[in-house]
């Protein structure tokens, strides 16, 4: 058997407690973007998964849109709260949900991103984009939402 120690994902081993934090985000600030009537807030999210970092601008209203198609998909995101616009505003807020996604989606049954059976997670930039577009450089640029 032939092992690729070059592969593009990282493989890191859950801990017995839970998770090793395998992806680590954060959203350090937002930006007023646009122009009268099309200003608008974009939050800046920062994705690191092994030695890969990247980040994306996403308006609110995607994040709302991530979450109402994620709980379809998966329905144990169904207790994850997604904060009003108002509370949003707040950095913790934001973490919180965001954090909360990945804890459920790392650690979920049906989720691609789960551990393999050994435990193990096998993920890499290009994984977290399969998951879902939202975490994908360059999606939205072009959109009405100018968002990218």
């Amino acid at each position: 058997m032939v092992h690729n120690h070059f592969s593009s994902g990282v493989s890191l081993r859950a801990s017995s407690d839970g998770l090793q934090e395998p992806v680590k985000i954060s959203i350090p600030r937002y930006v007023l973007r646009g122009q009268g009537k099309d200003e608008h807030f974009q939050f800046e999210v920062k994705i690191t998964v092994g030695d890969e970092m990247w980040a994306v601008f996403r308006r609110y209203t995607r994040f709302r849109e991530m979450h109402k198609s994620l709980k379809l998909k998966y329905p144990e995101l169904a207790a994850l709260e997604f904060p009003p616009k108002k509370l949003f505003g707040n950095r913790d807020e934001r973490m919180r949900y965001l954090r909360s996604l990945f804890r459920v989606m790392l650690s979920s049954c049906g989720s691609p991103l789960r551990a393999d059976a050994d435990g193990h997670f096998h993920l890499s930039k290009h994984a977290i984009g399969e998951f879902y577009p939202f975490f994908k450089k360059g999606v939205f640029e072009h959109s009405s939402h100018g968002t990218g």
